[in-house]
């Protein structure tokens, strides 16, 4: 952080007429699909920290759960999104006390979904809020700005439908995109940086989720089993995937080189001297594969996360593909026990396909924990066990910290509350490769002054909270010694 802030928590007192929310993943002929039941409660809680072995902290909210999360700036902003009650955003210092910097109501609007995307290499944060019956909005948020949004955008009344998914931000901030969908068509908007429309498309279904790359020039967009590849130029499909069943999210890699899709089976495309082309085609025997499907920064790998329906959702598998060849890396799984359905929600992987994160709800002997970190070799170099189901995670492109969202307990379980995580994973930085390409050149001096002219917190080389020349002089110390 370039300034310093004085940061004010507010605790909220007791709570009365919420709700508590069960889920149950259901997977059948058409797909996966994740439906919650509430029942009206009482509850009483409080906020605070929570400091483990590998845990940056921990943060508790009594009545409401974390269901989206997104780091930023180079991984050293949290953005929260809290659902079912007290709706709301809230933004962290990833490497801070656990306590938000400021917080965004969305209570007024009582939306049944909030969703988060950061920019990888700025401080913007775009919200996406779905009221029912609408109106759609997205808002961009920074932390110079606060609880002040930048800008924000609303669909047409008509557009009343969308996913905490239907939201994406480009490495440094200058692009946005999102989708809203009107009962027979789906509406996707490219925003630049101030909130002004740049293009749209339209798509004759409904879009659950929008994923752009780090340029800003390619997004992919989940359309039920179909992965579409679009050219944000001209806002026209380049290409497409499909898999078999609905109920996923499809994914493209940070430098938009690759694509993949999960359902019942595994599908990934790669771009090869400008030629899209087949790069892996997988399946299992009863697996799910829709909610665990990531890629690695570079395109060059894919990192494969299912639940076995067939036994009731309590085997996980971990599979990782290189995608150069088609071939799998490595393969290891796990089977819990007892009647929660342990199902595999998210994945992540890092830029160079060495670092990989899966969540999944759990299973009720907690046979493993619910937050797994491997590395290439599926060794298990990590772990959060998280008290109740997580249902979103995100990782810094560097695989240094991994962020996670959950309910306060397991989603088969009646209750109300929920949890944030924050994991700080021990990599073996190399600060001069600022890229992050492999290599220790020129682009790595150019790409630091880059964060340092804009101030970002990747900039802060000797980590005394200011960016200023002591972090030039410490970066081309490190450049000149190499790695």
């Amino acid at each position: 952080m370039r300034l310093t802030a004085l940061t004010i928590c507010v605790c909220a007192g007791t709570a009365f007429g919420q709700q508590a929310s069960r889920d149950v993943a259901t997977t059948d002929a058409s797909g996966a699909r994740a439906a919650r039941d509430f029942v009206p409660q009482f509850m009483l809680g409080e906020t605070g920290m929570t400091n483990r072995a590998g845990l940056l902290w921990s943060y508790n909210d009594p009545i409401s759960i974390t269901d989206s999360v997104a780091l930023g700036n180079g991984g050293g902003e949290s953005w929260v999104a809290h659902s079912l009650n007290d709706k709301r955003m809230s933004k962290f210092t990833t490497a801070g006390a656990g306590v938000p910097d400021f917080v965004y109501s969305l209570a007024s609007e009582n939306p049944g979904t909030i969703g988060v995307a950061a920019a990888a290499d700025a401080s913007k944060c775009a919200v996406i809020s779905y009221p029912s019956g609408g109106p759609i909005s997205v808002r961009a948020f920074s932390d110079a700005g606060g609880n002040t949004p930048l800008w924000t955008y609303t669909f047409d009344g008509a557009y009343n439908n969308a996913s905490k998914r239907n939201v994406a931000v480009n490495a440094d901030g200058s692009r946005v995109a999102v989708a809203a969908y009107n009962g027979a068509s789906s509406l996707i908007v490219v925003l630049d940086g101030s909130g002004g429309v740049v293009g749209t498309a339209t798509v004759g279904t409904f879009c659950s989720g929008v994923e752009m790359d780090d340029s800003g020039s390619r997004f992919v967009l989940t359309t039920g089993d179909t992965a579409r590849l679009y050219d944000a130029a001209t806002m026209t499909e380049e290409y497409s995937i499909q898999t078999s069943g609905a109920g996923g999210y499809h994914r493209i890699s940070r430098d938009g080189t690759a694509i993949a899709a999960g359902g019942f089976n595994i599908r990934a495309a790669r771009e090869v001297n400008g030629v899209w082309q087949q790069a892996y085609a997988g399946n299992g025997s009863s697996d799910w594969f829709g909610w665990g499907m990531s890629l690695s920064g570079d395109g060059r790998t894919l990192f494969a996360l299912s639940h076995d329906y067939g036994d009731g959702y309590l085997t996980n598998e971990h599979r990782i593909v290189d995608l150069t060849d088609g071939s799998v890396v490595a393969v290891g799984s796990y089977t819990g026990s007892g009647s929660f359905q342990n199902s595999a929600v998210a994945s992540q992987t890092n830029q160079d396909g060495t670092i990989f994160a899966a969540a999944s709800w759990g299973d009720a002997s907690n046979t493993e924990p619910e937050v797994r970190i491997f590395d290439r070799d599926l060794n298990m170099i990590g772990s959060i066990d998280t008290a109740g189901s997580p249902f979103e995670l995100d990782m810094s492109r560097d695989g240094k910290y991994v962020l996670v969202g959950s309910k306060a307990v397991h989603a088969n379980t009646f209750g109300n509350g929920g949890n944030t995580y924050a994991y700080e994973n021990d990599v073996d930085d190399c600060i001069a490769d600022f890229n992050n390409d492999g290599s220790v050149n020129t682009q790595d001096v150019l790409a630091f002054l880059n964060a340092w002219t804009s101030g970002s917190s990747t900039a802060d080389i000797n980590n005394d909270g200011s960016v200023n020349t002591q972090d030039v002089l410490a970066f081309l110390n490190l450049w000149n010694a190499g790695c």
